[in-house]
């Protein structure tokens, strides 16, 4: 290592050349490196659906959902498994062991259900997916005052239109249900001719179904043959022939059927401020750039032309959040720059500083060039691990400078010379610094589930530009370094000033610190127990719940939301009626702020009934019964924050008894509840009862609000059992039960495509006769012999509640308790500690078959934390095997060892007074914290050995060297501080989930400064203590025996080594007992003049 320091120290050229090239390097890559909101995470999860048309949650569950569950139950790689059964649905999702490779874990699950026989005849076959994330660049609103049909036909042509731009390759229209055109016969009509919907499907089938013919092979070519062809538009349906007469008379479809070309009976609708409207959501797909496919979307509203009274407009744009969070960063780190350029400047004068500054540049482009090598992309994410290094960087470079102008000043070396000395004196502290912190950022390379994944960026990135800036302060530093003209202008006046700065400062350490220091170290066990106590009040905030953990901030955005789902089968109306209220609830609170005259206005109001959650591929079940009323906000949001803005509008609006769940927030993020449990019971109706039992509970504790319990929701279940009578007649059940589902679910006829979407075309029962008890008791239903009659003569119709979805995790019934937590009133982990003393507990010791789990956002976080502390733990051993490398020996190992817990103490306290909860960007700051403790106390006890090494006392050495590397430690944590400092301090919405990033390193490195100056120095004091203590024990319990026969020199020792506990004299002999007593008082003498000197 020091042959490469002096190598390149002396060819400067290459030195050069090796800057040159990483700076290049990282300006080629940067264009061609993938730009993002957030890095393409992969959920490691596999969804599985089976649709089942009109069956009921009970069969479903019974029929398909657990025959699935056993067959994929020991499928090798997969987890967790859960499964959700719902009215005509089976909905299964397995997560993938990590390690394992999710698409071959999924062509196991295909083989296996493919060879599945005992699914019900009627059921479709299973559908598996890999479950991605997607990433949403912009939504569209499209608003006017249109019928369904038109803004249909209209969001179509502006998907085509945006589609045709090279860089759009995805946009998908919301807030429409899907095309179908259905054929509705009414009830009088079959008694009538005497027609049943079967009978009429038949014979429209046999004129709509296509037949291939083959080929004919003629001279001119080969040409398709095909017997039948697909009616061209909606009216030819109405000319196809169901019955022909003997006359020759022909009854057509049109005669008895009404065609309504449409939209499925799904409810879906949007409206903007009252007028319909259509969301397109545009996506961004593979490699594609975000600001590529803002940019073209941008383009294409500046030229798109709509008709008269119809607005097309930006309702949500991500790439903007992406442009402002870049701006953010890089303007932080501009300023944290400029700072830390201006502090070393002033104890280092300005032309070192610049050279030192320049690393920085230096590294980090270095690190660009390798962020596409890697198959990692400029993100929201990567941008911050650049911040967070930001001041750790340049840390190397620091001690490197600071210790080259250390020989200049004190070494009286100049040039070349002093920079390969200066270099060399400190390159093995700062090697295994380096080394340290890169173990230190490894475990993070390894944490699970998405989250993991989606972290993974900030090692890769942290680890790269540290090993950087270990080639940097160690080749071309010093290279830069080796300078000897003299300086002159402002390099002369900042070597002026950089003087008299340290020469106040060499006066203060030698009249400040080092008394400062003797006192401490005369009071040094009193210190340890005050940082030991302050360590033990942090890990007590944290299990008290005062200080609370989270997996990420509620950021909170523009947009204030209240999101309700109600229980499945609830009617359009209902859904419709709470679209309505909740937006007369937002004009009311918009009213209401303009006339207490608050900065803050409503700007527009944007209400969808039936809302897909499309965060991911996955399916989404119960979109149809989630309605949400969005209010764009304006104005100055630090008088009145969303947050309170959407409280105000919870107390606005008023309790929702009948929703499943209820949430206002205004979080950018999508907001997971606090409280997830799960449970567990074989039977049904004790399940119920216990959920119950729990969600009454939750919601009589104070705090907790928000409530819900997936097994509230019940739905009216109609049993139809066949009578005698039926049975006399020679009716079975499989022949009444396909006859009351085509009637009301109806018979596909056919299909036709219509632009890129399949539209079905359905034969059923009209809807004014199929909406009540009374209607379906008189339906149609043919016997065997051909004869037609009702419904209510051959079977009997009993009414009994039902729930509405049963699901199971892990092939056990379970059901789901989630609620929200006021941190203002209460804290999660207190919440879950009554509920466990109140009502979990007690369930378990009265019920063997009952049990509960902790799920959702707690199990991930306790996951989270679990493969964290073992990772790190790992992480710690290689740490201290490194250490026992450098010093040798196994005390200082443990001692810098012992240090790195108190890193965190800063970090915590900085939470707690300002008022953040911990997240996954805190932690990553401890870690971060934890390497700079390690590096600082790496030089400072380099410097300590090698006084000791000298031949100085150890107190005398610990005093010295903490003075000596006082001004290193300070200028690291300064420049630490200063690069997250504006980050820390910024105000803007985009910077408030990196804040508590930018609070653990900014506290943890101003503790870890203490800790360094102040709890190293003592801890080597006490360590010492200790040896000598255990030297003199162990010397006692091996010395004979006191003898009249020892000689002087014998008692002279013996009254020695005997000073240090009280005893008396063991001679009788009086020139032994003098020797004894001599002996002793010299050792008393001896000890009282160290403790003086210290």
């Amino acid at each position: 290592m020091n042959r490469s320091i002096a190598w390149f120290a002396r060819n400067s050229a290459v030195a050069n050349l090796l800057m040159i090239t990483l700076l290049l390097a990282g300006l080629m890559a940067i264009p061609h490196t993938r730009q993002e909101t957030l890095p393409n995470v992969p959920l490691d999860r596999i969804g599985i659906y089976v649709a089942w048309p009109q069956a009921t949650p009970e069969s479903v569950e019974a029929l398909v959902c657990t025959p699935v569950e056993t067959a994929i139950d020991d499928v090798e790689g997969g987890t967790e498994l859960i499964s959700e059964a719902r009215e005509g649905l089976c909905s299964v999702q397995l997560d993938v062991l990590k390690g394992h490779d999710t698409r071959a874990v999924l062509e196991q699950i295909r083989t296996r259900l493919e060879a599945l026989d005992t699914l019900p005849g009627d059921a479709e076959r299973p559908r598996v997916q890999e479950l991605i994330v997607r990433n949403r660049v912009v939504r569209l609103l499209l608003s006017g005052s249109l019928s369904r049909q038109d803004l249909y036909q209209l969001a179509h042509q502006v998907r085509r239109q945006l589609l045709n731009h090279d860089a759009v390759s995805s946009v998908d229209i919301e807030n429409l249900p899907e095309r179908e055109m259905a054929l509705t016969v009414a009830r009088d009509d079959l008694y009538r001719y005497q027609l049943t919907l079967e009978g009429m499907a038949a014979a429209a089938r046999e004129s709509v179904e296509r037949v291939a013919g083959g080929l004919l092979r003629s001279d001119r070519g080969d040409w398709l043959l095909q017997t039948g062809q697909q009616p061209g538009e909606a009216s030819a349906y109405q000319q196809l022939v169901i019955r022909q007469s003997e006359q020759g008379d022909l009854l057509r479809l049109g005669d008895v059927a009404r065609i309504e070309d449409g939209f499925s009976r799904d409810s879906q609708a949007a409206w903007l401020d009252g007028r319909p409207a259509v969301a397109l959501d545009i996506y961004r797909v593979g490699d594609q750039n975000v600001l590529d496919v803002a940019g073209a979307v941008s383009g294409y509203l500046q030229q798109a032309q709509l008709p008269p009274g119809v607005a097309l407009q930006v309702w949500s744009d991500d790439a903007a959040q992406f442009r402002e969070r870049s701006h953010l960063l890089w303007r932080n780190a501009l300023q944290g720059l400029v700072l830390l350029t201006l502090m070393l400047g002033v104890f280092l004068t300005l032309r070192l500083a610049g050279w030192v500054a320049l690393g920085i540049p230096v590294c980090m482009l270095g690190a660009c060039a390798l962020l596409p090598v890697l198959g990692e992309s400029f993100n929201t994410i990567s941008l911050f691990a650049f911040i967070l290094v930001l001041g750790i960087v340049v840390d190397d470079a620091v001690i490197v400078g600071e210790s080259i102008d250390h020989q200049r000043r004190q070494g009286g070396m100049a040039g070349q010379e002093a920079a390969i000395a200066g270099a060399q004196r400190v390159s093995r502290p700062i090697l295994f610094a380096v080394l340290t912190t890169l173990i230190a950022f490894a475990p993070l390379l390894f944490l699970p589930g998405p989250e993991g994944a989606l972290m993974r960026v900030i090692p890769i990135v942290s680890m790269a530009i540290l090993v950087l800036s270990l080639v940097e302060s160690l080749w071309i530093l010093p290279s830069h370094l080796s300078y000897d003209r003299p300086a002159r202008g402002i390099w002369r006046k900042s070597e002026q000033l950089s003087t008299r700065i340290n020469s106040r400062l060499d006066r203060w350490l030698e009249y400040r610190a080092r008394p400062l220091l003797r006192r401490a170290l005369r009071w040094r066990y009193v210190l340890v127990v005050v940082f030991v106590g302050l360590f033990i009040f942090c890990c007590a905030l944290v299990n008290s719940g005062w200080l609370t953990m989270v997996l990420f901030s509620r950021v909170e955005g523009d947009r204030v939301m209240a999101e309700v789902v109600f229980p499945r089968g609830t009617g359009e109306a209902r859904l419709l009626r709470e679209v309505q209220a909740l937006e007369g609830s937002a004009r009311k609170l918009s009213a209401q702020l303009q006339a207490d005259q608050q900065p803050v206005t409503v700007d527009a109001v944007f209400a969808e009934q039936g809302v897909r959650q499309k965060t991911s591929n996955a399916r989404d079940p119960g979109a149809r019964f989630r309605v949400r009323v969005t209010l764009a906000i304006g104005g100055d949001t630090s008088a009145l924050s969303p947050r309170e803005l959407a409280s105000l509008w919870r107390g606005q609006h008023g309790p929702i008894a009948d929703a499943l769940s209820v949430k206002f927030h205004a979080s950018l993020m999508q907001v997971k509840p606090d409280i997830h449990v799960n449970l567990f019971h074989p039977d049904l109706a004790t399940l119920q009862r216990l959920s119950a039992q729990t969600a009454q509970a939750l919601a009589n504790m104070e705090g907790v609000h928000e409530v819900a319990n997936n097994l509230s929701s019940r739905r009216t279940l109609v049993d139809i059992g066949l009578r005698e009578e039926g049975k006399l007649a020679g009716l079975r059940v499989e022949q009444l039960g396909l006859q009351i589902r085509n009637a009301f679910h109806g018979i596909e006829l056919d299909r036709w495509f219509e632009q890129d979407q399949e539209v079905p075309v359905m034969l059923r029962l009209a809807s004014r006769d199929s909406r009540h008890i009374s209607d379906l008791e008189r339906l149609p239903v043919q016997l065997p012999d051909g004869e037609i009659t009702v419904l209510a003569a051959v079977a009997d119709l009993q009414r009994r509640q039902v729930p509405a979805m049963i699901s199971h995790y892990d092939g056990r019934r379970s059901a789901t308790i989630s609620a929200f937590v006021d941190e203002h009133v209460t804290s999660p982990a207190q919440v879950m500690a009554a509920l466990q003393q109140q009502v979990l507990a007690p369930m378990e010791s009265a019920d063997s078959q009952a049990g509960w789990t902790v799920a959702g956002k707690q199990a991930a976080i306790q996951d989270f934390l679990d493969h964290l502390s073992i990772s790190y733990l790992i992480a710690l051993a290689a740490i201290f095997f490194l250490l026992t490398v450098l010093f040798g020996g196994y005390g200082q190992p443990l001692l810098v060892m012992a240090a790195i817990p108190f890193g965190m103490v800063g970090a915590f306290l900085g939470h707690f007074l300002l008022g953040y909860s911990l997240t996954l960007w805190s932690l990553v700051g401890v870690i971060a914290v934890s390497g700079v403790v390690v590096n600082d106390n790496l030089v400072l006890i380099d410097a300590i050995n090698t006084l000791r090494s000298h031949g100085m006392r150890l107190r005398d050495a610990v005093i010295e060297g903490v003075s000596s590397r006082l001004r290193p430690v300070m200028l690291t944590s300064m420049t630490t501080f200063a690069g997250v400092a504006p980050l820390m301090l910024e105000t803007s919405v985009q910077a408030r989930f990196l804040i508590p990033m930018a609070v653990s390193l900014a506290f943890g490195v101003l503790f870890a400064t203490l800790v360094s100056l102040l709890l190293v120095p003592c801890l080597l004091v006490v360590s010492h203590d200790v040896r000598s203590l255990v030297q003199r024990s162990l010397a006692r319990w091996r010395a004979p025996e006191a003898s009249e026969e020892d000689s002087v020199d014998m008692a002279y020792e013996r009254g020695r080594m005997t000073a240090w506990w009280v005893t008396s004299n063991p001679y009788q002999d009086a020139v032994l007992a003098s020797a004894w007593e001599a002996g002793r008082q010299d050792q008393s003498s001896d000890r009282d003049t160290s403790e003086q000197r210290s």
